[in-house]
């Protein structure tokens, strides 16, 4: 009997869908954990891709010398909600995410106080960039 409340109790931490995760079964059924470790409705999140080059030409080590790591920062319309990664390899010429959410609109991509752009996200959940840093 007492081995059936431990497990009963496990069940109760793992999957509760308080809002926190690091993988999908810490959320709710019906939710998935988000990157930014944020339980959503899988309706809530979408995968993204972000793309780089370089005044044109293919991110490499050689073009991306001067800046060889950049961040890569997500924001939604409200104030102060943003995520982000860094350091980004800049010669990887590419940044994706499989589960972001949905509120997060554009991305800012740079080199702290050096350079930044930022754009929209398409309707797909892309974002371009052609650096020039």
């Amino acid at each position: 009997m007492r081995w059936f409340v431990l497990l009963a109790l496990a069940g109760c931490f793992r999957g509760s869908g308080d809002g926190e995760c690091e993988v999908d079964a810490d959320c709710a059924s019906g939710a998935v954990c988000a990157r930014n470790s944020e339980c959503l409705p899988t309706s809530e999140v979408r995968p993204v891709r972000v793309t780089w080059t370089i005044r044109g030409m293919a991110a490499s080590a050689t073009t991306c010398a001067p800046h060889p790591n950049f961040y890569v920062l997500f924001s939604s319309p409200a104030v102060n909600d943003t995520f982000g990664y860094e350091p980004v390899p800049c010669a990887s010429g590419l940044f994706t995410v499989d589960k972001l959410p949905r509120r997060f609109v554009s991305v800012e991509i740079g080199v702290e106080n050096w350079f930044m752009e930022d754009q929209a996200f398409d309707a797909q959940g892309n974002a371009a960039f052609d650096l020039a840093p």
